[in-house]
């Protein structure tokens, strides 16, 4: 009997040492851990721990870009808006988020307007990511806000400038809705003339800027982008056109053609070969069998005084007809913007 309790005790002894062993080496291992902490525990750089301990990814800051104070095409400040615009599609190859501020504007031109939206749809295709803020000075915030720019981009309108017959007008390609673009014309003919009728002129140049559009602006039919923006002026009997694509420009357009080089030949630089194309014609200039095929009707137009202030800006070419400016500009850009007026100075051509 005392050797079976001697043995006990000597077992029970080692189960002992063999529990404290296990203790210290336990303990040994913990602390090593607690030196170096666990795969789960180690957070990546380009991430953050939230509140409720989720893991969520930290998003770069966003590219600020300012708007030029004076926000307009009108020559003289047209260079610095050409200038943004030309950055700030560049910026879209290099940046998934862009910021826009436009606090500092004071004056904003209804152009400038629709060439920043066919810019900003541009960079959306590209999965960019756009925000902005809106101008503090009042007047350039009314302009924009009643301008339609909010059709497409979220924002907050003032009550007051919910109720206006401005709009931009957008499509992707020929079959342009003609539910959404000749109830616009009446409505133009009424701001100028006080009467709703159809201005069969006016429309069927439109119409031809969008199939021009179609047809040589793009290389790809996919990529068919372009905006029409009305405005109305109704205490000075005013409505202001401008139309923008973001295609290739119609000096590029043309430098694909096998007689452009004979046709530069003729004439000092690309503004002046514009003015003549929608002057007098290329042909009757050169004696070549080249008419400019795809140049909008639009100067006949302007020639008859339906329109006026017809400008044209395309690749590094501005025209003013009505200043007469004739200029290539430092900002070579590939965008065909027009922009017209049509008022009580011009000849009513419509029809009840």
């Amino acid at each position: 009997m005392k050797k079976n309790k001697k043995i006990f005790i000597k077992n029970r002894s080692k189960k002992i040492e063999r529990r404290e062993r296990r203790k210290r080496k336990t303990n040994i291992n913990y602390k090593k851990i607690k030196k170096s902490p666990r795969i789960s525990q180690v957070i990546p750089k380009n991430y953050y721990k939230s509140p409720f301990g989720r893991l969520k990814i930290k998003k770069p800051k966003p590219m600020e870009l300012w708007a030029p104070q004076r926000f307009s095409l009108q020559f003289g400040y047209s260079e610095d808006v050409l200038k943004f615009i030309n950055y700030l599609k560049n910026l879209g190859d290099k940046y998934y988020h862009i910021h826009l501020r436009l606090e500092k504007v004071t004056e904003i031109g209804e152009g400038a307007i629709a060439m920043l939206l066919s810019v900003i749809n541009e960079l959306i295709l590209k999965h960019v990511y756009i925000t902005g803020t809106s101008p503090v000075h009042l007047l350039a915030k009314n302009t924009l806000e009643k301008s339609g720019f909010f059709r497409y981009m979220r924002g907050n309108v003032s009550p007051e400038n919910l109720n206006t017959k401005n709009i931009i007008i957008r499509t992707g390609d020929i079959n342009t809705s003609q539910n959404e673009l000749s109830p616009e014309m009446p409505k133009a003919m009424e701001t100028v003339w006080g009467n709703k009728g159809r201005c069969p002129e006016l429309f069927g140049t439109i119409g031809e800027m969008l199939r021009n559009s179609c047809d040589h602006a793009f290389t790809n039919s996919n990529k068919i982008v372009w905006h029409l923006g009305i405005s109305h002026l109704e205490t000075e009997n005013t409505v202001k056109f401008s139309f923008v694509d973001n295609g290739i420009g119609i000096i590029k357009n043309y430098n694909s053609r096998s007689q452009w080089t004979k046709v530069k030949a003729f004439f000092r630089n690309n503004a002046v070969i514009l003015e003549n194309a929608y002057k007098k014609g290329i042909e009757s200039q050169t004696g070549l069998p080249w008419r400019g095929e795809g140049l909008p009707t639009i100067y006949e137009l302007y020639n008859d005084k339906i329109i006026t202030n017809l400008v044209v800006i395309t690749n590094n070419v501005y025209l003013d007809f009505d200043q007469n400016i004739i200029q290539e500009i430092n900002v070579p850009f590939s965008v065909n913007y027009y922009f017209w007026k049509v008022d009580n100075t011009c000849n009513p051509a419509y029809f009840l």
